[in-house]
């Protein structure tokens, strides 16, 4: 008898909490149906944009035409230090010696390093604890996807010699992507407007003591700054993330491009996505993924999802053209719906599955279920 109403009270509890918790999901709805969420805010995206807008600021005019921002933007970050003297990626993640050493070279291009000497002071301590330079390096291994552009950014604020920038064949991002697989690139795939940006500031700051690499990289510059614009999205930030965002803007200023069309669009992005408290979050949000996310989760419980009205929304998420970031072919889904996402193999996934309930409902219309076929074929 004890054991029955144990069940009886702990059903009844699971069923209240059900029900809390599906009415806080659906007041986060947005007007079309789906959800959007937020992402944390960030220590290593609010560094990044600021030593982009310093350095846009400082090669450009009007020469103050950022400051606000990037004051507030410098204040947060000292404002977010942990005890131990360094930055973590979000405000409540430890420290780590990357994020560390993108905050100090932020502070630093901000000009605020004097009046922030105590916060400078404690992030060196804590850089230096975790083996310095050849602490980044280990952390990273052979990949340069990370190491080279947060060693770009503290070489652009002199924290650290150019010579210490591994140079990047920039010029490669100018074959046809088809043959990305072929030449080893030392980035992974969708780092390569970093490849193209971080590739022209350090060879605009250190050149190749080859002749022939000068003259091959000199070649370069035109057609690469081509397929940076070209992959560029309408919104300006490359895969809705400020910090490949910021890497592009601060390396091409830094190289007597402020004015180029991709540093404007890249800095509306980060204008356009600063935070009322002055800081950045990694992306901009990740709307497919938490709506495919919300309506497998109410599917799983027996809600009928064909109520939500969102079907419409989640269908024109899905990529319709090879896509010109990464030359994925049409049919997949990103984590965003918005301009920078990239179809990949997790959302896409994401997506079917949530189709299918909706297909699976009952009350799906005939109409709805022959558009969920078709999209469903080129998804697979």
């Amino acid at each position: 008898m004890e054991l029955r109403m144990a069940r009886m009270i702990d059903s009844a509890r699971l069923n209240a909490a059900y029900e809390r918790v599906r009415a806080q999901l659906f007041a986060e709805r947005a007007a079309a149906g789906h959800w959007i969420g937020e992402l944390s805010t960030s220590a290593l995206s609010t560094a990044t944009a600021v030593s982009a807008l310093a350095l846009v600021q400082r090669h450009s005019s009007p020469h103050d035409r950022f400051a606000l921002l990037i004051a507030r933007g410098v204040d947060w970050l000292a404002g977010h230090q942990n005890a131990d003297g360094g930055w973590g990626d979000t405000d409540r993640s430890y420290s780590n010696i990357a994020t560390t050493m993108l905050v100090r070279a932020a502070i630093q291009l901000a000009g605020r390093a004097e009046q922030r000497s105590e916060a400078m002071e404690a992030g060196q301590r804590y850089i230096d604890a975790q083996g310095g330079l050849d602490g980044l390096r280990a952390r990273y291994g052979r990949d340069r996807t990370f190491a080279v552009p947060i060693l770009t950014n503290c070489a652009l604020a002199g924290l650290v010699s150019w010579s210490e920038v591994p140079a990047l064949p920039f010029e490669w991002a100018c074959l046809p992507q088809r043959f990305y697989r072929f030449v080893r690139l030392p980035v992974v795939s969708y780092a390569i407007p970093a490849l193209v940006a971080i590739g022209q500031a350090r060879h605009h700051h250190l050149p190749s003591a080859w002749p022939w690499t000068r003259l091959l990289r000199r070649a370069a510059i035109e057609p690469s700054l081509r397929v940076l614009r070209r992959m560029q999205p309408a919104s300006g930030g490359y895969l809705e993330a400020a910090p490949l965002t910021s890497f592009v803007v601060m390396s091409l200023a830094a190289s007597d491009r402020a004015e180029h069309p991709v540093v404007e669009q890249g800095v509306k992005f980060l204008l356009d996505s600063v935070r009322p408290n002055g800081s950045w979050p990694i992306d901009t949000n990740l709307a497919t993924w938490t709506t495919t996310l919300a309506v497998n989760a109410l599917a799983g419980a027996g809600e009928d999802v064909t109520a939500l009205g969102c079907l419409d929304w989640l269908l024109s998420c899905q990529h319709r053209q090879v896509h010109p970031f990464t030359g994925a072919a049409p049919g997949g889904w990103g984590w965003t719906d918005l301009s920078g996402a990239v179809p990949d193999a997790d959302d896409t996934p994401g997506a079917l599955l949530a189709l299918a309930a909706w297909r699976d409902s009952p009350s799906c219309a005939a109409a709805d279920r022959a558009r969920i076929e078709e999209a469903a074929a080129a998804g697979l």
